[in-house]
């Protein structure tokens, strides 16, 4: 426990702390900030440190936690050093202001999101971006590199290759293994994570710190930096107490809670990117090269997390250029280290991440583009910069009125985005073959109304009041930051590119669009608060200013942010007390240690059931060789030759399964060795519509052991429902009607048999139709053996077996055939969604308990 605090402490505060203190130039403007800005620089710069030091030793294939602490202890020390030689001679500076109580603000906002940002989420699964980051984080920190060694892989015979890694169909990579992790060598077995490292560096350190809990903790540390860098850098710009307002909002909103707690990498570019935002206006205003170092480290360390960062350096490139026109600019300690950051990250771009980034770089023309659009910035600022120069007069007229403009744009859009933008179809002329007039999807169209659901309409309405009043009164303030909010919130209301399936994975808002929401709604609502106490301040000894409109206003305005914040936490009360997916690393543990170290974990299709979720965690969290089949149906002689190679390769080879796979190879005995039945809590995900509470996602696992048998195999009786899964395909999950076991049916489902004897004259199946409503139809199976119809059934409530007879033809055709036969059993389905309403979307058939073959005795 003590060295986990005391290595949190060097890689979290003392780089920064000692950096903070170097004493390039004036250390005064810096030494008399309040000290909670200056423990937050010393925090922030600090991670931005860390992160590249981490990178590095990553990059090198030498990542551990000790060799990372030993890292930051050395820059420390260099810092320290140096601070020691700066004071030397040197006459007293201004002394740092002690804490006052302007820094409850901030401790309020820690001890806040304290408590809601954690417990995180078990969020240890693949197949989906969040598993994605915590697998790969846990894998830099159990072999210190961002390519993962699978000794799996490298075993692999190559013609085995297809039923296990995906093919690219573009052409891009090698193909994919576990979904989300390129394959680079399939000789050599290594393979790499499909995003960005900079945050799996920290899920590595956090995992070093606290094992698995502290590695699913790590977006939590980045959530409580992000809403500290929102205040600090709001307050600059608004002052505090709409700054604090603002980043209290941003901290109870539902979307910033679920983030906090579920792996992501937007929290830390928000995090990062309001810190770099706050450093760039202090190194342009106070003229400090040391916030100018800093400004270039935080915005373009964050290119190692998110390749989409280029569209945010490309709108504080934006506000860089209306620097310029004002006459100010940022100096070369800001730009060397952007530049530097930069170079690099296009190294690693068109390096390791190449896969990753040959898509979104293709939108962006490359290379090419990119280079491209960086001469243009830079021809641009210098034609600004000497136009400024020359026509004084256009910079006044820039400065009044650009401000006026932008204000009134955004009021514009937002009344059309919210009142009057609908979707409409694209018209095209079949006979020419072309576009005559682009639609709009109502994903698009409806963006404003959708992002509604986060930020309330009340609210939203605010912000852009205070967006615009900001805008009207503050612009050149701080330039930077307005230009950034305004241009990404026009970019992402005007083609959000999501699907709202479930809205909490639509978070491209989280960065700045919601966190400048909270902080511009409360701006809006208490500038009458603002302009109370500038009347207060301004008042001469003996005069009696007129405050009591702006009293009213102030007492408006903070009513107003009150009822907003018992918005906010009232949606969020509803997942305090949820952690998703919790005891999911409780069941993975349990199921990791039924294997060992020399056996061979087969997982089923992804096409099959969600069993395939657990493969990525087992392989790469609890170190177990593990194959995921690409196919519910796979090539059966590739698979038998596959089942021939393994079980005289590993001890023992396993089969997972919940959902149903085809395989029942030549030569190999299948035998049901163990079962794991559990449920997680997961929350509601709807189509078009704010999810309103707690589902289950169950697991009703499998386990069988593939061994070589020279005995032929015989299953003519399958009880549906229990451990069958590799019997059956293409039915719904395994449930239970009292002490009966059973699947449904789905409109065609399939089950295996094997060694059907050639006096076999019936199958009997035992089915219900499960209370099918009247106006749902008859539940009406037709039975299949091998493609030949034997008949076809009309299944009443409750359980009844039904027998169809088998002819001697047919009989005896399936006993010489090779492997399995199949029986198919079409059905007609119902939606209880759409008959009785509810929840269940499911296509029912029918409810089938047990298919046995009957013999001529």
């Amino acid at each position: 426990m003590l060295w986990a605090i005391a290595g949190f402490f060097v890689v979290a505060y003392l780089p920064g702390a000692l950096i903070f203190r170097l004493p390039p130039y004036d250390r005064t403007p810096r030494a008399s900030l309040p000290a909670e800005e200056r423990a937050f620089w010393a925090i922030i710069i600090s991670a931005a440190v860390t992160t590249i030091v981490a990178l590095a030793l990553t990059a090198a294939g030498a990542y551990t936690l000790g060799r990372l602490v030993v890292g930051d202890l050395v820059l420390a020390g260099a810092a320290a050093a140096t601070v020691a030689i700066g004071r030397r001679g040197a006459s007293a500076g201004t002394r740092a202001p002690q804490p006052t109580r302007s820094a409850l603000m901030p401790m309020a906002l820690v001890v806040l999101g304290w408590f809601l940002f954690f417990p995180p989420a078990e969020y240890l699964m693949g197949g989906k971006d969040p598993g994605t980051y915590i697998n790969e984080g846990v894998q830099i920190a159990q072999h210190g590199s961002w390519t993962i060694p699978d000794a799996t892989l490298a075993l692999l015979p190559a013609d085995s290759r297809a039923l296990f890694v995906s093919p690219d169909a573009e052409g891009i990579n090698q193909g994919t293994n576990l979904m989300g992790f390129f394959v680079l060598d399939f000789d050599r077995g290594t393979l790499i994570g499909q995003f960005p490292h900079a945050y799996p560096v920290w899920i590595a350190i956090g995992y070093g710190l606290g094992g698995v809990t502290g590695a699913l903790s790590a977006v939590g540390f980045w959530g409580l930096l992000g809403v500290l860098a929102v205040y600090f850098a709001s307050a600059r710009l608004v002052g505090r107490l709409p700054a604090f307002a603002g980043a209290t909002l941003l901290a109870i909103n539902v979307a910033e809670v679920w983030f906090a707690r579920y792996p992501n990498s937007e929290l830390m570019q928000q995090a990062l990117l309001f810190a770099g935002m706050l450093a760039l206006t202090r190194a342009v205003i106070d003229d400090d090269p040391l916030f100018g170092a800093a400004a270039g480290v935080l915005l373009g360390v964050q290119l190692f997390g998110r390749i989409d960062t280029l569209v945010l350096l490309m709108a504080i490139g934006g506000g860089i250029l209306l620097l310029v026109a004002d006459g100010k600019r940022p100096r070369w300690s800001f730009w060397l280290p952007l530049a530097t950051l930069t170079g690099l990250a296009g190294l690693y771009y068109i390096g390791p991440m190449k896969y990753y980034a040959a898509t979104p770089l293709a939108h962006l023309r490359g290379l090419a583009g990119l280079s491209a659009a960086t001469a243009g910035f830079t021809a641009a600022g210098f034609g600004i910069h000497f136009a400024a120069r020359r026509w004084p007069v256009g910079v006044l007229w820039c400065r009044r009125w650009l401000p006026r403009v932008l204000a009134l744009a955004v009021v514009i859009a937002f009344a059309y985005g919210y009142l009057w933008r609908v979707p409409y179809e694209t018209i095209r002329d079949e006979a020419a073959g072309v576009t005559l007039h682009q639609g709009l999807a109502a994903s698009d169209a409806y963006s404003l109304r959708h992002y509604a659901w986060y930020a309330g309409a009340a609210g939203l309405f605010a912000a852009v009041l205070g967006l615009a009043i900001v805008t009207w009164r503050s612009f050149w303030r701080d330039p930077v930051m307005l230009t950034v909010v305004i241009s990404l919130s026009w970019f992402f209301f005007y083609k959000t590119r999501i699907v709202p399936e479930h809205f909490w994975l639509a978070r491209r808002y989280l960065t700045v669009i919601l966190p400048m929401t909270c902080v511009l709604a409360s701006t809006g609502a208490l500038l009458g608060v603002q302009m109370w106490w500038d009347r207060l301040a301004a008042a001469r000894p003996g005069t009696h200013p007129r405050i009591w409109p702006s009293i009213c206003y102030a007492i408006a305005g903070t009513v107003f942010v009150g009822w907003l914040g018992w918005q906010y936490a009232t949606a969020t009360i509803a997942i305090v007390g949820h952690v998703e997916y919790a005891g999911l690393t409780a069941q993975l543990d349990t199921l990791s240690r039924r294997f060992g170290d020399r056996d061979l974990v087969l997982v089923e299709s992804r096409n099959s059931s969600d069993a395939h979720v657990l493969a990525a965690p087992l392989a790469f969290i609890y170190g177990r060789h593990v194959l995921q089949v690409l196919s519910p149906r796979p090539d059966r002689a590739a698979f038998d030759r596959f089942c021939q190679w393994a079980t005289g390769t590993y001890a023992h080879v396993y089969f997972v399964a919940d959902g149903g796979t085809d395989i029942t190879p030549n030569g190999i005995a299948i035998t049901p060795v163990d079962s794991q039945i559990f449920e997680i809590p997961e929350y509601e995900s709807a189509l078009n519509a704010y999810p309103r509470g707690i589902r289950h996602k169950k697991f009703s696992l499998s386990v069988f052991q593939l061994s070589r048998s020279n005995e032929p195999a015989v299953k003519t009786d399958v009880d549906v429902g229990t451990v069958d899964d590799v019997w059956v395909l293409r039915f719904h999950a395994k449930e239970r009607d009292g002490e009966v076991s059973f699947r449904w049916v789905r409109n065609m489902s399939f089950v295996s048999l094997m060694g059907i004897a050639p006096d076999s004259r019936g199958v009997t199946l035992r089915m219900s139709s499960g209370g099918r409503p009247a106006r749902a139809g008859a539940a009406r199976v037709q039975v299949y053996l091998n493609d030949h119809l034997l008949g076809d059934v009309e299944v009443a409530d409750g359980f009844h077996d039904y027998t169809v007879p088998i002819t001697p033809a047919i009989a005896d055709e399936a006993a010489r055939k090779p492997g399995a036969s199949v029986l198919r059993l079409m059905s007609t389905t119902w939606a209880p969604k759409e008959v009785l309403g509810g929840p269940d979307g499911r296509q029912l058939g029918v409810m089938l308990d047990r298919v046995r073959v009957d013999r001529n005795r």
